[in-house]
């Protein structure tokens, strides 16, 4: 190696090595830090899209089961005469509808249960 007046310039050469092997850790670091931020984000969004589904479920089994009974002056017998005749449509691999008969005067019980695995 070339001699200054300060001595060898093998010294240097060392310092840039340890110096570009620290610094690829540190990105590689940083980049699986960011990467497992991203899929932890796209996780969150994915949960609150079903959640948001559930609910717009929700509301719009209400709505047909309130105007059932206003147009024909009885609530619906089953959950399957509610898709029939009121349009109701939703992803039975992802939600389970409970539908809940009291009595014909009394409104139906319905729960939405998530089982797509969210």
């Amino acid at each position: 190696m070339a001699k200054t007046r300060f001595g060898s310039l093998d010294g240097i050469h060392q310092i840039r090595k340890k110096n570009v092997a620290s610094t690829t850790l540190i990105s590689a670091g940083l980049f699986i830090l960011i990467f497992i931020g991203f899929l932890f984000a796209v996780s969150k969004a994915s949960k609150g899209s079903v959640d948001e589904q559930r609910k717009n479920l929700e509301g719009a089994v209400d709505r047909a089961i309130m105007q059932c009974y206003v147009t024909e002056g009885r609530y619906p017998q089953s959950f399957d005469y509610l898709q029939k005749n009121y349009g109701i449509i939703y992803d039975d691999e992802l939600f389970r509808v409970d539908y809940v008969i009291y009595g014909t005067n009394m409104k139906p019980d319905v729960t939405i249960i998530n089982i797509g695995g969210n």
